[in-house]
């Protein structure tokens, strides 16, 4: 089943809605952007009003909405759909005969192009994204971003402003242990609306288990992965030794109990205080203290199985071939969260990357 595929121009005002594109492979990312690739047919004999492949369509800064279309079963009842997808064409774009072949970013790549006053901030972390979102806006208003579900957390996060409002996103969600994207939907113009979310958690937990009826297997069945650090020394940024804070500890001591001492210093970028940088150290040892166990499974148009599907949300899986059991053994049974999802029209499956909690 193909998708339905919407163009936008960089006023997120409708130019086409594309028919005849038999896949659109597109990923989705855990608080990063993610990549989709898709083909439109041409003739170069035809007059180039009469097509869907313009420059006018498919114009750098230009922006895509995917909405999957679930598979109707033969009794007529429709199975599960996965999330829409939004992005921003960008390079590369490749010609072949009668054949255009097109790239595109997911909208959180939107905000690596938005630049950042030198300036200091300080908040909450609500405040700090709406802030970001603000110096977005006052610099660039053909695209609005509109704050959408915006959780927060009783802490004061400092940062300095230089780069750009992705890279320090990025770092705000790093320090505090949140999650964040940006979603599309179209309104009753017919044009592009933008989110900006931020999530104590994104996701939710679903009813779903992850079973030999709904999966197949993809190797590594289960991998370990990242070198762990349980007891993080952490030190502000500062311009002199004298002005530095630090080492203020964080600890992981179930992983040092396990591990004994695997130890890191760390500079916290634009943390210029001893709470703000004991936090970000606490944070890091909470999430590197032990290796991320990493598996893949691809999941199946099953049922409505589609419909649990989404970064962030997590499933239940029961395993018997590999990982130590804490009663001996092999195998575990846990909740597991989806850290990526790769969806192609064709197969009609989706490889998902998946972390044991």
């Amino acid at each position: 089943m193909t998708s339905r595929i919407r163009i936008f121009d960089h006023n997120c005002k409708p130019l086409t809605e594309l028919s005849g594109v038999p896949t659109t492979p597109r990923g989705w990312i855990l608080n990063k952007f993610s990549r989709c690739e898709f083909s439109v047919g041409f003739n170069a004999l035809l007059p180039q009003a009469s097509q869907k492949f313009s420059e006018k369509n498919f114009q750098y800064g230009n922006l895509v909405h995917i909405e999957h279309l679930p598979t109707t079963n033969w009794d007529l009842a429709k199975r599960g759909k996965l999330p829409t997808w939004t992005g921003i064409i960008l390079p590369d774009r490749s010609w072949d005969n009668g054949v255009g072949h097109v790239t595109a970013y997911s909208a959180e790549a939107l905000l690596a192009f938005r630049a950042m006053p030198h300036v200091s901030i300080k908040g909450t972390p609500k405040a700090i994204f709406t802030q970001i979102l603000d110096h977005v806006h006052a610099r660039t208003r053909n695209i609005i971003i509109q704050p959408g579900l915006l959780d927060d957390m009783p802490i004061t996060i400092p940062d300095d402003l230089k780069t750009n409002a992705y890279d320090h996103i990025l770092k705000l969600i790093s320090a505090c242990g949140m999650d964040w994207d940006i979603s599309g939907q179209i309104d009753e113009k017919n044009n592009l609306q933008l989110f900006a979310n931020l999530y104590a958690r994104k996701g939710y937990d679903t009813d779903l288990t992850l079973n030999s009826t709904n999966t197949q297997l993809q190797g590594p069945l289960l991998s370990e992965q990242g070198t762990p650090s349980n007891q993080v020394f952490g030190y502000s940024q500062a311009s002199t030794a004298e002005s530095r804070f630090g080492p203020l500890e964080g600890l992981n001591q179930a992983a040092f109990d396990d591990y004994g001492p695997l130890q890191l210093n760390q500079v916290f970028i634009g943390k210029h205080d001893p709470a703000s940088v004991a936090r970000a150290a606490q944070t890091k040892a909470d999430e590197r203290g032990r290796p991320v166990k990493i598996f893949k499974r691809i999941a199946l148009d099953i049922k409505k199985t589609f419909d649990s599907l989404d970064v962030g949300n997590t499933a239940l899986v029961k395993e018997t071939r590999v990982g130590f059991h804490p009663n001996g053994g092999y195998g575990f049974e846990s909740r597991v969260r989806i850290l990526t999802m790769d969806y192609n029209d064709m197969s009609n499956k989706v490889v998902l990357n998946i972390e044991v909690l």
